[in-house]
């Protein structure tokens, strides 16, 4: 088994139908930067990859003249990076440091991350980063308004990619920069235009620690609870997401809070899309980063500092149909804590 530092880290790039995510990957893959990476496709008809094929490693894999694997995946995500790890170990292909996985437009990332989680030769081998959904900004309004696909891509990212920015106004482009900024507040946003995306921005962030730093940690005072009841904002698929954040200032027992955690994302995963925080625990020094995706929790790592100089715990919730009063609730006999 390799050791948590050495988990190939995947980065699931997902966004609803036309929303730019082909064109994206197609400028992402001619980019030297990313000539330790491994790419895996639906089909190769579906992006433009011939004036970037090298030679066929077999009927499935290509390399890249930037250096990088790219790989079919038709039906069994599975088995196709078991089959890349494989011919990574046997020297076959070069050795990638990470994956990228396209999901098709309509597809829901979380499937694909718990897959990630809950399968025990690919949790060996293999590490969730990060989630980046690709919003079309000439059209990404109306698909949040129309599909709750959509809505739900932006609701677990870590990182959203705004596309098509240099055909559409301003005005139009800060109104869709604020409604994603509050189905996630907790994800950071590029533009993707006439200028080129870099690839540094989007895939070398530390892995051990997604989207979190100590100077853009959210914090209590950023995040109150939002129901999205704006109408400028708001479709009906908005009235469902909220996004709370509890805080106490008392550590805690780390057992307990596992215990209470993971009763939680058993009960109330399905409603519980995205959750990030950190913790005071009992006996440490410094703050524990955890993150929990519906059902899934990821391995919690360690920061250097507190942000804001201050330890206290403080959890955000990017949930539907689950309000902070039934978060409150659920902590009830489990953790003495003051819960604001």
């Amino acid at each position: 088994m390799i050791d948590n530092k050495e988990l190939i880290p995947i980065s699931i790039l997902t966004g609803f139908l036309g929303s730019g995510k082909t064109t994206l990957l197609n400028q992402l893959l001619s980019s030297p930067e990313l000539a330790d990476t491994a790419v895996l496709i639906n089909e190769f008809g579906e992006i433009g990859l011939d004036h970037l094929l090298v030679n066929a490693v077999d009927e499935e894999i290509v390399l890249l003249e930037s250096g990088c694997v790219c790989c079919s995946v038709r039906d069994d995500f599975i088995r196709s990076l078991l089959m890349l790890f494989n011919k990574r170990e046997k020297q076959e292909i070069p050795a990638f440091q990470r994956v990228i996985l396209e999901t098709t437009g309509i597809a829901d990332p979380i499937a694909i991350h718990e897959l990630i989680l809950s399968d025990k030769e690919i949790s060996q081998r293999y590490g969730c980063k990060d989630i980046i959904t690709v919003v079309d900004a000439v059209y990404g309004e109306n698909n949040l308004d129309r599909h709750l696909e959509a809505v739900k891509q932006v609701s677990v990212a870590d990182q959203i990619v705004i596309s098509k920015t240099d055909l559409i106004d301003k005005p139009h482009i800060k109104n869709l920069e604020d409604r994603l900024h509050k189905l996630n507040p907790m994800a950071s946003r590029l533009h993707a235009g006439s200028n080129p995306v870099d690839p540094n921005t989007l895939f070398n962030r530390n892995s051990s620690e997604p989207n979190i730093k100590p100077n853009s940690w959210p914090g209590n005072k950023h995040i109150q609870e939002n129901t999205y009841l704006d109408a400028h904002f708001s479709s009906s698929h908005d009235h469902r997401f909220s996004t709370f954040c509890l805080s106490w200032p008392e550590s805690i027992e780390w057992d307990d809070f596992v215990a209470w955690l993971e009763t939680l994302l058993i009960v109330r995963g399905d409603s519980i899309h995205r959750l990030k925080g950190l913790l005071s625990i009992r006996g440490e020094k410094r703050p524990t980063l955890i993150q929990g995706v519906q059902h899934s929790f990821y391995p919690p790592t360690k920061l250097d500092k507190w942000p804001h100089d201050k330890a206290q715990t403080e959890l955000v919730f990017i949930t539907s149909d689950f309000s902070k009063q039934a978060a409150i609730k659920s902590l009830e006999n489990i953790l003495d804590v003051s819960v604001e």
